[in-house]
């Protein structure tokens, strides 16, 4: 016997019920925002992401609307954060279900540091000091150093123009094409040396970046497919910079160093899937493939800059490396209960640049010898595969694990490397409203003997790279959630991974890791509601080295610890909306090195964020509304490699001075949001 609905008593009216969202939509429609925001304390810390990085005011303007005909024509903009930096805008129009053209700008500043100084001028051309410079044998001979510094902000500013078109000349069929141009420029943070002797200087950032894609899909009932051309081309002011050496020349002639710096390239692949819902058991087969290639022909920047030193030969690297990715998935539900998937990937990097030989001259004072340039080439590959299965309607268990395995091309300092993981789980809801979850897994990766004479010169071959090195891996997860009414529910969730190097002699030995997070949210009714949360986050890492011959070995001992605690709340009444959020985020972060006997502890690093927002809403009509915003950041951090460095603090290093970053910072906000337009339905 079928369930029949009962009538409605008293059916609502629907003929003035409008749709904001959906495509149904007929008319206009939009709203703008327009206010300003007055900020006091602020600086780079504060203002690393947003631009808001001094006291003073800015603009709060923002704006989104749209409108469309019964005929099926659209226009829709959201303009986001116009007053700042990091302001964003799309603007969209189209056809419903034939085309669509849509316009992007983005934004986005990264201040990095407004507390560096420099003796440095200049540009990606050259870094020079003053005409009146007097090099010394340290920092504290540097006797003029003191009168050239000048105040310097390290940031970068990113802002990127994008098009993206689709077309639809026929049911299932799209053709889609877009365009990225993106410019990078700022001064960021370097460093090189003259044998002892390092310095740091704001290196000039100018890049472009250019990007386009098109292709054509087409999806039927059950199957779907995609092809697709894209190229990124990437371009630098300069290949190489060049400074002047603060100090006294080690050998004749040195008077100046150089760095090089990411050359232009380019990138253009070729890339096709398919999906195919195959009718057996809710099967789903997705195949994939790509073929590519990176070139790089940027000139070399000079071996030296001693006085008579050779160009390098050929002027260039002709750089030409091959891509490959081929990978098929397949999840499917064999029997009832049982869900099951797999997948296998191959990526393929062929690298064909031509092996050049250079000779080689160490920080522009000594001959290193000849060196014969790496090879990047290696071959991945990777296989997946897990299945679930419902031993009980309330208890489900998994089983799943990975085989990875890298080939490297010759004259690498590896062969091969090959990693395996497994895992299981079990989730279970024992009672109403309960959910538990346990997951714990283990992995192992096992790599080829070193090629001795593959390693750069004079470094050891006890010390292998994280990345590269024979590992054992273990890993556990244990979750639970409780709704313990209609209106209070409690989640908790607690990690642990550990990964331990047992057979490296040198260098990283272990990595273990702990964290644990809960929340408690509470819903009262529609109009107030309030959370908590709070999470734990550990990390230990232990690492080994060598004295000088025949000095003692040491340890060293990492120790970081993060805490997180926040807690906000909503309520609305009548007109008013009330928000208010408030965060504590202190770490703390210890290294305590043992050499041969008693413990050395280095100073703790810390850092400590607070913050609370209260955000106060108005409507005064169905139109007009009234935004307050209060909010207060603070936000302390210590770090011993860098608070009270200044340029002449170590004798061996002209540093920039920048110290570790701080700032309490108050800001107050009043904006007003205007609705503009009616709505309909279309009939």
């Amino acid at each position: 016997m079928t369930a029949q609905a009962e009538p409605l008593a008293n059916p609502p009216d629907t003929s003035t019920w409008t749709c904001s969202q959906c495509p149904f939509l007929v008319g206009a429609t939009g709203q703008a925002e327009l206010g300003t925001v007055a900020v006091k304390g602020a600086n780079a810390s504060y203002g690393r992401y947003t631009g808001e990085d001094r006291s003073g005011g800015y603009v709060d303007a923002q704006a989104q609307g749209q409108a469309r005909s019964a005929a099926g024509d659209y226009l829709s903009f959201d303009l986001q954060r116009l007053g700042l930096p990091s302001r964003d805008a799309a603007l969209t129009a189209g056809h419903e279900g034939r085309y669509e053209l849509t316009v992007r700008y983005d934004g986005q500043p990264d201040r990095i540091s407004d507390t560096a100084v420099t003796p440095f001028a200049g540009s990606s051309g050259g870094l020079h000091l003053p005409s009146g410079w007097v090099p010394g044998a340290t920092t504290t001979g540097m006797s003029a150093l003191a009168g050239s510094l000048a105040p310097i902000n390290l940031g970068t500013e990113r802002r990127a123009v994008a098009l993206d078109a689709r077309y639809r000349p026929a049911a299932g069929w799209t053709i889609f094409g877009a365009i990225r141009h993106e410019e990078k420029v700022g001064m960021v943070a370097n460093a090189a040396s003259f044998l002892t002797q390092s310095v740091q200087f704001a290196q000039p950032l100018d890049t472009v970046t250019n990007t386009l894609e098109a292709g054509v899909a087409w999806a039927g009932k059950h199957t779907s497919a995609r092809l697709s051309y894209s190229g990124s081309w990437f371009e630098n002011s300069a290949n190489g910079l060049r400074f002047d050496n603060p100090y006294v020349p080690l050998v004749a002639g040195s008077t100046q160093g150089q760095i090089g710096l990411p050359p232009a390239n380019t990138l253009q692949q070729l890339a096709g899937s398919t999906q195919l819902q195959l009718p057996w058991r809710s099967t789903t087969l997705t195949v994939s493939a790509s073929l590519g290639t990176l070139r790089q022909n940027a000139a070399f920047v000079p071996v030296s800059t001693l006085p008579g030193t050779p160009a390098p030969l050929p002027a260039s690297l002709q750089g030409d490396v091959r891509l490959s990715h081929y990978a098929v998935s397949l999840a499917s539900a064999p029997l009832a209960g049982l869900i099951a998937h797999a997948s296998a990937r191959f990526d393929g990097r062929e690298d064909h640049t031509a092996p050049q030989t250079v000779n080689t001259v160490v920080n522009d004072t000594f001959s290193g010898g000849a060196v014969v340039t790496p090879r990047y080439g290696q071959n991945r590959s990777n296989l997946e595969g897990g299945a679930d299965y419902a031993l009980r309607p309330w208890l489900r268990a998994g089983v799943g694990g990975s085989f990875r395995e890298v080939r490297y091309a010759p004259g690498q300092v590896l062969d091969h490397s090959d990693e395996v993981e497994s895992w299981g789980r079990v989730s279970a809801v024992p009672g109403d409203g309960i959910t538990l979850g346990l997951k714990v897994g283990n992995g192992l990766r096992k790599v080829s003997g070193l090629n001795l004479a593959a390693l750069p010169p004079a470094e050891n071959p006890q010390v292998r790279a994280f990345n590269t090195a024979p590992r054992d891996r273990s890993f556990a997860t244990v979750s639970g959630s409780w709704a313990v009414s209609a209106a209070l529910a409690l989640a908790v969730e607690s990690t642990l991974a550990n990964d331990d190097y047992r057979k490296s002699t040198l260098g990283l030995q272990s990595v273990h890791e702990r964290s644990s997070s809960a929340s408690l949210t509470w819903t009262a009714s529609e109009a107030l509601s309030g959370t908590v949360d709070a999470a734990y986050q550990s990390r230990y890492a232990l690492q080994s080295g060598a004295g000088g011959s025949p000095g003692p070995g040491w340890l060293l001992a990492d120790r970081e610890r993060y805490w997180n605690l926040g807690a906000g709340g909503r309520w609305t009444h009548a007109r008013w909306l009330f928000a208010l959020d408030y965060r504590y985020a202190p770490s703390s972060s210890n290294s305590d090195a043992v050499q041969g006997g008693p413990n050395e502890p280095f100073p703790q690093n810390t850092t400590r964020l607070e913050s609370a927002a209260l955000n106060v809403s108005y409507r005064c009509s169905a139109a007009l509304q009234w935004h307050l915003r209060m909010a207060h950041e603070s936000y302390h951090s210590s770090d011993w490699a860098l608070d009270g460095v200044g340029p002449q603090t170590i004798p061996n290093l002209l540093a920039l001075g920048v110290q570790s970053p701080h700032d309490s910072v108050n800001l107050l906000g009043l904006s007003i949001r205007y609705q503009i337009g009616a709505t309909g339905i279309a009939k």
